[in-house]
């Protein structure tokens, strides 16, 4: 019976300085965590949104068992299995952020950078609150991104480049392509070009359609009504937009004019192709030449998934207005376009906005009739 019992004891004993032993070993990869998760921007931004201790604490234990490593594992998952249930959640977001990173370190770092110097890139990388996104999205700049800042420079995707995007988590793919879509709307050969003036001015132009879709409009005017008549004076800016409220892909669009000399009268026929007027007065001197707008990429998914016939007439655009057939309906200078515009901010850098409608094509007619319709009231805030 003493034998029993004494095996016991020991047994015991044994159990509790192993438990002590782990328990250092917890210590010990908690306090390496947090000194390797300070040492990268992202890692300290998700460690300071654990919301309380046990969360961050599992987290720092992750960052510590995942350095260097760029596949999941045992040990890995022996560490997680050994942690009370409220620390493994940080633990698991740690080793995902970890393994993601370790595995595209030089594209991650070189995508960071750029977006340190690049404002344009830096406002398109904040648009969503989620770190993975920043990962995701520092990744593809490094692919993608001005070789002159270090990126690779890919001007289109591959199979490499979307089998970097297809091992990332749904939040770093969504960065990942916010990412490939404005860098490839610019032309970094041509920006950094000595003898193409007109390229530089050009990657200049996407630059500011993406600024103008982020910053507030101020009321500068009230909605005035605005007509357009197609042409080869109408030049269009167009660059990938967002997912809407309908889950539809849409485009910012900045279309440049040419003021008319007159106000525009109800045959239309004051306007010179290209060329934009109110119907009370010309456009001023103080005022922009150009308008911004958000508008659907393809109008007619709807009529797509019901297994209707896609409308590719030249006059589409009149009953499903979309980016890529309203260029080409102004195209044409028999067709016009009414707008509903405001000044969102002084001149050098306001332009026309319209905010949420687009407006819709224009008839003109012979018999003199008004041209001016009421304001759309939802719009004049």
């Amino acid at each position: 019976m003493k034998a029993i019992n004494f095996a016991r004891l020991m047994l015991l004993t044994c159990l509790a300085a192993s438990s002590l032993a782990q328990a250092q070993t917890l210590d010990e990869l908690a306090a390496r965590g947090a000194v390797v998760a300070s040492a990268d921007p992202l890692a300290v931004e998700l460690r300071n949104r654990a919301p309380d201790d046990a969360v961050r604490r599992g987290f720092d234990i992750g960052m510590a068992a995942a350095e260097g490593n760029t596949a999941p594992g045992p040990g890995k998952q022996r560490i997680h299995d050994s942690l009370p249930a409220a620390e493994q959640g940080g633990f698991d977001t740690a080793v995902s952020f970890s393994l993601q990173r370790n595995k595209n370190a030089k594209l991650a770092a070189t995508g960071a950078a750029i977006a340190r110097t690049d404002a344009v890139v830096a406002q398109a990388r904040q648009a969503d609150g989620d770190v993975f996104y920043w990962l995701g999205f520092d990744i593809s700049s490094g692919i993608f991104g001005d070789p002159a800042l270090g990126a690779l420079g890919n001007t289109a995707t591959g199979p490499g480049s979307l089998g970097i995007r297809d091992a990332l988590i749904p939040a770093a793919q969504r960065g990942f392509n916010a990412s490939v879509n404005l860098h490839l709307h610019r032309n970094y050969k041509l920006v950094a070009s000595t003898v193409t003036p007109y390229g530089r001015a050009d990657a200049a132009a996407h630059d500011r359609v993406y600024l103008d879709a982020q910053k507030p409009t101020l009321q500068v005017s009230a909605y005035e009504q605005l007509i357009c008549r197609g042409g080869a004076g109408l030049k269009f800016t167009i660059v990938e937009g967002r997912t809407n409220s309908s889950g539809e892909a849409t485009s910012y669009v900045v279309m440049a004019f040419n003021p008319a000399a007159q106000p525009v009268d109800a045959s239309g026929l004051r306007l010179q192709p290209g060329q934009c007027s109110f119907p009370t007065r010309v456009v001023g001197r103080h005022e922009p030449n150009e308008v911004f707008f958000e508008i659907v990429y393809f109008g007619q998914t709807k009529q797509q998934l019901h297994g209707t016939p896609v409308d590719n007439s030249p006059t589409a655009a009149q009953r499903y207005p979309d980016a890529q057939n309203m260029p080409r309906y102004l195209a044409d200078p028999k067709h016009f376009w009414s707008f509903y515009v405001r000044q969102n901010a002084e001149l050098p850098f306001g332009r026309f906005w319209t905010d949420e409608n687009v407006g819709r094509y224009w008839m003109p007619g012979l018999s003199g009739e008004s041209l001016v319709r009421p304001v759309d009231t939802r719009r004049a805030h």
